[in-house]
């Protein structure tokens, strides 16, 4: 499958992945449900806000139906995500491009799991950065999501507020591209607005977002392998799915014996991945 077809069918590709006929939870749909509801689906929703305002929000951008936008069933104003909508109902909850925005990953993952009946299932969709404007970060490790957790952070790191802007960059003028790299890239944002974004996230100033995670395929393996294998999460790999786009796809459960791969091969696999595709050229311009 090319990269078009499967940006035209993606929400179908995905919800072919897993069994979505029991209740589900969809967090964070926004204006780009996987199972929306009147595509007949048992699903219950959760976001930030109520649909008007989600409406309000994305109004004027291009390239969003807004009419796509569903109601929101449960608003998230930071309390525990099962204490929200009610531990142990779901047979799935699915979140699509919300992981690497969470201040507390394993945090998150951990009220995911509460939320899940016996026999649930956690499906993720994840950016890869290598295809993404995250391409010039490392890729996060084990250590840094269990520290957050220990600092239960709730707002961002101003250091990752601080990579976040300064190596935000486009591909050809795109914030992410295929399993082909971009030609060439141009870096976003002036290093001083970093500087200003630390500062501003140091001092403890309206909550603002950002990319706090960043991953390629195996070493996002390798970070849910390792919090499994120490007893940090009970949840396993149940299987794995790269697109033809910059993400990739994992369904997580319980009853699941994890990831097939060693962690060596995943150690060695993450670290080849982070030297491939090769980096495209600085885009130059017009002369």
């Amino acid at each position: 499958m090319t990269s078009l077809d499967y940006s035209q069918c993606r929400e179908a590709a995905i919800r072919r992945l897993f069994d979505a006929s029991g209740l589900c939870l969809e967090i964070g749909p926004s204006y780009n449900p996987i199972l929306p509801k009147r595509g007949g689906q048992r699903v219950e929703t959760v976001d930030h806000c109520d649909a008007a305002t989600l409406r309000a929000k994305y109004a004027n951008q291009p390239g969003v139906d807004i009419e796509r936008i569903e109601d929101v069933d449960h608003v998230w104003r930071g309390e525990p995500l099962a204490d929200l909508v009610g531990p142990g109902r779901f047979d799935v909850v699915i979140a699509s491009h919300v992981i690497e925005h969470t201040p507390d990953m394993l945090g998150f993952l951990r009220e995911c799991e509460r939320a899940l009946a016996p026999g649930g299932r956690l499906v993720l969709a994840v950016p890869d950065r290598r295809r993404t404007f995250d391409f010039f970060r490392p890729a996060s490790t084990t250590g840094a999501v269990l520290q957050a957790h220990h600092e239960k952070r709730t707002r961002h790191a101003p250091g990752a507020a601080f990579d976040f802007i300064a190596n935000f960059c486009t591909f050809d003028g795109r914030q992410g591209t295929g399993t082909e790299a971009a030609a060439t890239f141009a870096v976003s944002n002036p290093v001083q607005d970093a500087a200003s974004g630390f500062s501003y996230y140091a001092t403890g100033g309206e909550y603002h977002d950002c990319h706090a995670w960043v991953f390629t395929p195996s070493s996002f393996r390798l970070i849910v392998s390792d919090l499994a294998a120490i007893g940090a999460v009970a949840l396993r790999e149940e299987g794995f799915w790269e697109t033809p786009i910059f993400e990739f796809v994992t369904v997580l459960s319980r009853e699941a014996s994890g990831c097939p791969l060693g962690r060596a091969d995943l150690l060695v696999a993450a670290h080849r991945e982070a030297a491939t595709p090769a980096a495209p050229r600085p885009a130059r311009p017009a002369t």
